[in-house]
């Protein structure tokens, strides 16, 4: 459409001249003489006008085909460029749809011909990256090896930061953890805020079982990670029991304790990691001043029965048997029949060395949940009052609760 009404245009402007010319030659009859030596030649002024305007026409064009035929070389280079350049498009464009596809072959293929032809640096560095992860996905270590040490030609920082993170991704994948956390170190000294690298060592860290460090990056994580919440919810209770169970005194385990939100401390989750973490280290004063605090609690009332009968099997102290005695008795004010909480009365009342208070307890548990436990401490009792029959109808039940567990 653009040649047509080039075409147009000039022909208009030649239909014009065509008129000018003929306008003006009705009015002029003069003629001019030019002289050359002895020769002499005499043409009418229109002539003239004809010569001149065809002369001027035949020089214009003899200068543009010139300059065109000068310029041919550099058209038919910037051609092969073009065509070079749109091929390499075609390729990378191929290989990032083939690796996700999962045709790794044609992915990588497709990448070394545009690695080839580009000339932007970014979308070469792009095909490179789409090489190295076709050639680890196929396990071509060779292949692998040949495009990672081509890639050290890339030196600007976006590009050396973006092959770290590629390779601490396969690392991960790999399992190879160690040389994982340097090349996200590698990562974080270009960016240290680069949420995907702390996302990815938080993971490693987890795997390593190293609680301490993985609590450091998921602080930072809670500090500036945009998808905080979803993260918290995904890793943080895994990082939470870890550094619990791997507290070595009652401090450090208060510390990690004392550091959740308000609405975390009170939470099932959290409150029942807490309190196997003080019976662990044996802080039975602690938990007994825990139960006390949150007896109140509601979202607790599902491990209060258990706790405070894993605490009543473990305390020999009067003082801390009497403070937990207490505290059962409260709650079974709100909860009488609770197997559990009847057990652990019993196992009190046994400490405190009241048999009979004992005996009625265990064997109100007995009849809501019978277990070794309870004709465990039922035997004790009637070796403790010489309660001959208690003590063989205790020692037949607990053979008969034996044969059923095998």
């Amino acid at each position: 459409w653009e040649i047509i009404v080039k075409l147009f245009i000039r022909v208009s402007i030649l239909f014009l001249l065509a008129l000018a010319v003929a306008g003006f030659s009705r009015f002029n009859t003069g003629s001019v003489t030019l002289y050359l030596g002895n020769y002499e030649a005499i043409l009418s002024l229109n002539l003239l006008l004809i010569v001149w305007l065809v002369s001027f026409a035949v020089i214009y064009y003899l200068l543009r085909l010139y300059i065109n035929l000068r310029r041919l070389p550099n058209r038919i280079q910037r051609n092969r460029a073009r065509n070079t350049l749109i091929s390499s498009r075609r390729h990378l464009n191929d290989a990032g749809l083939h690796y996700f596809e999962g045709k790794y072959r044609s992915c990588y293929d497709n990448a070394l011909k545009s690695m080839k032809r580009e000339i932007n640096p970014d979308n070469k560095f792009l095909a490179y990256m789409l090489a190295f992860r076709a050639a680890n996905v196929m396990r071509d270590s060779e292949k692998e090896a040949k495009i990672s040490a081509e890639m050290n030609q890339f030196s600007e920082p976006k590009w050396q930061l973006a092959k770290h993170l590629v390779i601490a991704e396969n690392l991960y994948n790999e399992q190879r953890f160690g040389q994982c956390i340097d090349n996200l170190n590698a990562v974080l000294q270009l960016d240290h805020k680069h949420i995907q690298a702390r996302r990815m060592l938080l993971k490693v860290y987890l795997n390593l079982a190293n609680y301490s460090k993985a609590y450091e990056v998921l602080t930072w994580l809670l500090k500036n990670d945009s998808l905080r919440e979803y993260k918290a919810s995904k890793y943080k209770a895994r990082v939470i029991s870890g550094l619990f169970k791997a507290a070595v005194s009652a401090k450090e385990l208060s510390g990690y304790y004392n550091k959740l939100a308000r609405d975390e401390k009170v939470s099932f989750l959290y409150a029942k990691l807490y309190f196997d973490g003080l019976l662990r280290l044996a802080e039975y004063a602690l938990a007994i001043e825990f139960l006390a605090e949150n007896l109140k609690v509601e979202t607790l009332h599902l491990i209060y029965s258990d706790a405070i009968l894993a605490l009543s099997k473990k305390l020999e102290d009067k003082i801390q048997v009497d403070k937990l005695n207490l505290i059962a008795e409260k709650s079974l004010l709100a909860d009488k029949s609770n197997a559990n909480l009847l057990l652990a009365l019993g196992i009190l009342s046994y400490r405190q060395q009241r048999f009979a208070k004992s005996q009625a307890y265990l064997e109100a548990s007995s009849h809501l949940k019978p277990s070794l436990d309870v004709y465990v401490f039922l035997g004790l009792v009637a070796e403790e009052t010489q309660n001959n029959q208690l003590l063989t109808d205790s020692h037949q039940q607990l053979i008969a609760n034996i044969r059923n567990l095998g």
